[in-house]
C-alpha cells in the first residue's frame, strides 16, 4: 500500500511538469489535450482516493474490533485471576502453609511420593472434651472450638510448624518437612511452641469463664522425635501430605498418657531439649509394634538459665534488655534478624 501511494506522488509531480511546459511554450491543441489527459488523471486519482478511503475505514473498524477484543480478553483474564486468588485462598485454609506457597510458587510435586525422615511429632487434645461437649449449647461449643484452634493455630505457625490435620478436638503437627532447621532446632521449636500453648491456654480460661463457660478445655501436649514416612499418601485423584510411621504413635501414647494441662516427651525430645526445659521423669511405656521401652518426661518448665532475660549494655549509651518469654516467637526472630542486621552494619564500619 505504501508502495502505491508513493508511486502516485511521482506521477502528480510529473503531470505537473508536463502541464507547465505546455503552458509555456504549447500550441491550443497540446493544450486541450494536455486539459483532457488532467481530467482523466484527476477522475483517477478520485477514485484511487476513494480506495485509500475504504482501505483506511476497513483498518479502523479492524483496529476497532481488535481493540474490543483486547478489552474482553482483558476482563476474562482478569475475571480468572480474580477467581484464581478467591480458589487459592480458599485452598490456603486446608493446606499447610509451605505445600499451599510451594504448589502455587510450582516448586512441589504432587505424585505419589514419600522418604524417611528424622521429625518431632506433636499431639494434643482437649481432655474430657466428649463430657465438656455435651454440657454445652452447640452454638457455644463451636465458638468456643473455633476460638480455641484459631488461637493454638497461630502459635503453631508462627513456630514454622506443619499442621497436619484436626481429629476432632485434637490436633497433629509436626517439624521438620517440608522446611527443618535441623532436627535439634526442629525439637526445640516444637517444645517452645508447646509451652507456648498451655501459657496462652491460662489466658483462654479465664476468658471463656467470663463468658460462662465454667469448665473451659484444658488440653494434653505429646511430642516425640523420630523416623518417620513422610510426603504424599492416597491415590491418583487423592492425595492427602502426612507422616505415618510407629513415632507418630509414640507421639499419640504421650499425649494420651500426659497429665491435664501438661507436656509430656520423649526420650528422643528431651535429648534435643535438655539445655532448654527442667522435667520429671514418668513411668516408661511400652507400645505395640515398637521394640523399645519408651522412656517419658514431664515438662515442668523452662530452666532458670533460659528464663533469665538478656542484657547489653554500653558506656556509651547503649541499653538494651529483653524477656524473651514475654515474645511471641515470630517476635523474638524478627528482633533476632534485627540485631544480625545491625551486627553486619557495626563490623563493615
Amino acid at each position: 500500500m505504501a508502495d502505491e501511494v508513493f508511486d502516485l506522488y511521482d506521477r502528480e509531480k510529473l503531470l505537473l511538469a508536463e502541464g507547465q511546459a505546455i503552458l509555456e511554450h504549447g500550441t491550443p491543441e497540446e493544450l486541450q489535450a494536455f486539459a483532457e489527459r488532467l481530467f482523466d488523471r484527476f477522475s483517477k486519482l478520485v477514485r484511487e482516493n476513494e480506495d485509500l478511503t475504504r482501505h483506511s475505514d476497513r483498518q479502523e473498524q479492524r483496529l476497532v474490533k481488535l481493540n474490543r477484543n483486547l478489552k474482553t480478553q482483558t476482563l476474562e483474564l482478569e475475571q480468572q485471576r480474580s477467581r484464581l486468588e478467591g480458589l487459592s485462598q480458599q485452598l490456603a485454609k486446608y493446606l499447610p502453609p509451605q505445600i499451599h506457597e510451594a504448589l502455587f510458587a510450582g516448586k512441589y510435586d504432587t505424585q505419589i511420593t514419600t522418604q524417611r525422615k528424622k521429625l518431632t511429632v506433636f499431639f494434643s487434645d482437649i481432655k474430657d472434651f466428649t463430657r465438656t461437649a455435651e454440657s454445652l449449647q452447640p452454638e457455644s461449643l463451636t465458638e468456643f472450638l473455633n476460638d480455641y484452634f484459631s488461637e493454638m493455630t497461630a502459635i503453631a505457625l508462627s513456630h514454622g510448624a506443619t499442621i497436619d490435620k484436626y481429629i476432632g478436638d485434637a490436633v497433629m503437627l509436626f517439624f521438620g518437612d517440608p522446611e527443618s532447621k535441623g532436627v535439634k532446632e526442629d525439637a526445640r521449636a516444637c517444645v517452645e511452641m508447646a509451652l507456648e500453648m498451655q501459657a496462652r491456654m491460662l489466658v483462654l480460661q479465664r476468658r471463656w469463664r467470663e463468658q460462662g463457660f465454667d469448665n473451659p478445655f484444658v488440653i494434653r501436649i505429646g511430642i516425640n522425635t523420630g523416623y518417620c514416612n513422610v510426603g504424599n499418601f492416597g491415590s491418583d485423584q487423592r492425595l492427602s501430605y502426612t507422616i505415618i510411621g510407629g513415632e507418630v504413635n509414640v507421639a499419640q501414647r504421650l499425649e494420651a498418657n500426659c497429665d491435664p494441662g501438661g507436656i509430656l516427651i520423649s526420650h528422643e525430645t528431651y535429648a534435643q531439649v535438655d539445655d532448654l526445659v527442667d522435667v520429671e521423669e514418668r513411668p516408661s511405656m511400652s507400645l505395640k509394634g515398637i521394640d523399645r521401652n519408651i522412656k517419658t518426661y514431664a515438662i515442668k518448665g523452662r530452666k532458670a538459665e533460659a528464663d533469665k532475660p538478656l542484657r547489653l549494655s554500653h558506656p556509651q549509651g547503649v541499653h538494651i534488655d529483653l524477656s524473651p518469654l514475654s515474645l511471641r516467637a515470630d517476635d523474638r526472630q524478627l528482633i533476632a534478624n534485627q540485631l544480625k542486621a545491625l551486627a553486619q552494619r557495626l563490623e563493615n564500619h
